[in-house]
């Protein structure tokens, strides 16, 4: 689980707006640009571009 403290100050590594947090799926969403961010073990947000996935 992702802490708040990371939550407010991470941004897409595209169009550097504010990302939402998915729970559940354990995911960051970009609503502008419709790209996701996967959380490797360890809860480290995968920020790579040419790693997010279109959604």
């Amino acid at each position: 689980m992702l802490t708040k403290e990371l939550l407010d100050v991470i941004a897409c590594t595209k169009c550097k707006g504010s990302l939402d947090y998915d729970k559940k799926r354990n995911i960051l969403l970009c609503n502008k640009c419709r790209l996701k961010y996967k959380i490797l073990r360890g809860d480290i947000p995968d920020m790579l571009l040419e790693d997010a996935g279109k959604f």
